[in-house]
């Protein structure tokens, strides 16, 4: 019996490569400024060693994207909805772990650090602001430390900036006895100011990781940027593009 024309097109469709969306479609990358790692340019444009790493990673797995730099609240709002795919996060993230997948491979290690003004008492660890008045940045999360502070007694007292800078001139202006935030983006504010009118406790360092959104309907991709990641590792090219220039 002669094939129909129905049939012929589907004999030829199944000759034809196998590409899935995941190969096709860029995948949308949500990130949160973090300089030096991560910052927009004169055009609007994100740039930065992380930057430059997402570029080699998705060049070895051949796959189109695309970063977009947004606030840290309409990066929640995209993972939920599934408009992105990624993003980048510290480790352990509860609010996060509910919307996307953790991957195994640490990009980088963030400084965790309270500031606070010359004769304030130093902070050890977290457990000392119990009681005490600390800005955060609104919609940032600082890993586990997060539950730690929720947990002191008395309570921590949490005031919120919508950026860094706002953030130490809240510090500054007496609104509050310390500030926690990561050491990294807050550099060069601090650059900015004299010697010693702000000084600083380490608290710890905190890994940032893949986190893929639940609703990506490719769950492999993470799989595949972990190993990804762990190529650049070996290499050593990780290492290189993401260390920071030595004061």
């Amino acid at each position: 019996m002669p094939f129909s024309l129905g049939r012929i097109c589907l004999f030829l469709a199944l000759l034809l490569p196998c590409t899935t969306p995941a190969q096709d479609a860029p995948v949308e990358i949500a990130i949160v400024s973090a300089p030096p790692y991560t910052r927009i340019d004169q055009d609007g444009l994100p740039e930065g060693p992380v930057i430059e790493l997402i570029k080699r990673l998705f060049a070895d797995l051949q796959q189109p994207y695309r970063v977009r730099d947004l606030p840290p609240n309409r990066v929640g709002l995209r993972l939920i909805k599934g408009q992105a795919a990624l993003t980048i996060a510290s480790e352990g993230n509860p609010g996060l772990s509910r919307l996307a997948r953790q991957g195994k491979e640490p990009l980088l290690t963030m400084s965790l650090n309270v500031y606070r003004a010359p004769g304030t008492p130093a902070i050890n660890n977290l457990a000392d602001l119990a009681g005490k008045r600390v800005i955060a940045i609104s919609a940032y999360s600082y890993g586990t430390a997060d539950a730690q502070l929720a947990e002191n007694q008395p309570a921590t007292q949490k005031l919120y900036a919508n950026s860094h800078e706002a953030a130490l001139q809240m510090l500054l202006h007496g609104r509050a006895d310390y500030l926690l935030d990561y050491a990294e983006p807050l550099l060069d504010h601090l650059k900015q100011l004299p010697p010693d009118q702000v000084q600083a406790d380490h608290i710890r360092d905190i890994a940032m990781f893949w986190y893929l959104s639940r609703q990506y309907p490719h769950p492999e991709l993470l799989d595949r940027l972990d190993q990804a990641v762990s190529k650049q590792r070996r290499t050593g090219d990780l290492q290189r593009l993401l260390t920071l220039p030595s004061e």
